[in-house]
């Protein structure tokens, strides 16, 4: 029977406290488990060889069968708690720090210490013919490599994905028709949470063998793709001509590498046209490419092109058609009515302007005008400090010098053509009964005026006590409205 002399006891107490440690110790302090584990490896190494159970050898005590099967538990534990440990230090010395989160790799090394370390037990401890061992196991390995050859084929695949790194932990990758986040890789699996917050597990030998495309990498430039059909009687390069100009309109788009427009295919129902752009931040393509549907309809429009079905003829393209659909898809003027409109186009006049040409400027007198964009690109900058900073950017149905015709402000700003360009001028005196009759259209044009404020600096020449704050802002501007056109809102 083993004793408190003769170590058995006290290497026993050992693996109890290591078990202990083990199960209640906080996972997420790495550093105090490794101290721990060399801790504990190195008590049971002094108990071991200061009472003569050394796990080179046989264990002692053939005679005493209970006692010499503990030395033998004691001493094969002794070479797994050696494999536990140095498994962690070759991965922290041998893996690279990009794998370190990557269980495949993890898992391999340290399947390879701990056969090893089964090896060396079964050798030196249980005194075994490794030899027979080594070749029983081989043809075992034979039988179970065929019955789990896909498993292996995961493996295999994990191994070379791994490896070569297409993605890591957090890219947002698409892995042949699935899409999502890189949320787990092990040697099995690569796990992806999609865009509905579901995951979808992929076998490593299906994800090997199909494409892999990272959204992640280059990290500054992350593309996107808008396909818009378009009637087929609609003149090409019509079409390219609007659609290169809604990308050229959105300035979240990366101007390098340059938005491309192309047609993709053409049928009997429908040519189909494709916007490929770019942007810098991963988060930024939903709200562009629906920034882009938006644009292209609209410079589409402002061209006479309607998305429309094949059997609806389309729209004549200018004369008086072509101010009422600009004015109807002007944000400030849709709650008018169809005679409010037509008042409106009879006092606009058209005015036709090349690239660089200022359309806008409160200098000035078309500071107390209204100018609607009907074709083309406009971009809306400030001079400051002897540069020009671009504030934002004008397609068709935008408009400029609300400040100027609402209640009599300067601004900085200047409007100047992107794009050969048309502008539609509206007069003061045009909107001053449309704002008397109606003081919803006033409200909307102030709700834009003080959206703009925040980048256009419009209030540089208000009183420096004004409030600036979204309530303080309209009222001042409200007031402003009042004094200039001689109305109660």
């Amino acid at each position: 029977m083993p004793t408190l002399t003769d170590g058995v006891l006290f290497g026993l107490g050992i693996l109890v406290l290591d078990f202990l440690a083990w199960r209640f110790l906080d996972g997420r302090n790495d550093q105090l488990r490794l101290a721990l584990r060399a801790l504990m490896l190195g008590l049971s190494t002094y108990v071991l060889f200061s009472y003569g159970m050394n796990p080179l050898r046989a264990a002692p005590w053939p005679d005493e069968g209970l006692r010499h099967l503990l030395a033998q538990v004691l001493e094969v534990v002794w070479w797994l708690q050696g494999a536990r440990l140095v498994t962690i230090m070759l991965d922290r010395a041998v893996l690279p720090e990009a794998w370190h989160k990557e269980r495949l790799f993890q898992d391999v090394l340290g399947a390879l210490v701990f056969l090893a370390a089964s090896v060396g037990a079964i050798a030196f401890v249980l005194q075994l013919p490794v030899r027979g061992l080594l070749a029983t196991s081989g043809a075992l390995a034979v039988v179970l490599g065929l019955a789990i050859q896909s498993t292996l084929n995961d493996v295999f695949s994990g191994i070379v994905l791994n490896a070569t790194q297409p993605f890591r932990l957090g890219d947002w990758v698409t892995i042949g028709d699935v899409e999502g986040k890189v949320v787990e890789s092990n040697w099995r699996a690569t796990s992806l949470l999609n865009g509905q917050g579901n995951l979808v597990v992929i076998p490593n030998s299906v994800a090997a063998r199909t494409n892999i495309v990272n959204a992640n990498q280059p990290s500054h430039t992350h593309g996107l793709s808008v396909m818009l059909p378009v009637n087929p009687s609609i003149r090409p390069a019509l079409v390219l001509a609007a659609l290169a100009n809604a990308a050229n309109s959105s300035e979240r788009v990366l101007r390098d590498p340059k938005p491309a427009v192309s047609v993709r295919r053409a049928t009997n129902d429908a040519i189909e046209y494709e916007i490929v752009c770019y942007v810098d931040s991963l988060d930024q393509k939903i709200n562009v490419r629906n920034d882009l549907f938006d644009l292209a309809h609209r410079h589409l429009l402002s061209r006479g092109v309607v998305l429309r079905p094949l059997s609806v003829p389309e729209p004549p393209l200018g004369g008086a058609d072509e101010k009422h659909r600009l004015l109807r898809n002007v944000t400030i003027f849709q709650t008018l009515d169809d005679d409010e409109i037509s008042a409106l186009e009879e006092r606009l006049t058209r005015h036709e302007f090349d690239v660089d040409e200022t359309i806008y400027t409160a200098a000035d007198e078309t500071g107390h005008e209204l100018h609607i964009l009907a074709r083309g690109i406009a971009k809306v900058i400030l001079p400051k400090d002897g540069a020009e900073i671009e504030l934002r950017r004008l397609a068709p149905g935008d408009s400029i010098g609300q400040s100027g015709i609402l209640a009599g402000v300067k601004t900085a700003v200047i409007a100047r053509a992107l794009t050969r360009a048309t502008v539609f001028r509206l007069d003061k005196t045009a909107l001053t009964p449309v704002l008397a009759r109606r003081p919803e259209v006033a409200r909307e044009m102030c709700r834009l005026l003080s959206e703009h404020h925040a980048t256009e600096e419009m209030l540089l020449a208000s009183p420096s006590n004004v409030d600036e704050s979204s309530g303080g802002l309209l009222q001042w501007i409200r007031d402003g409205v009042r004094r200039f056109h001689e109305l109660t809102l």
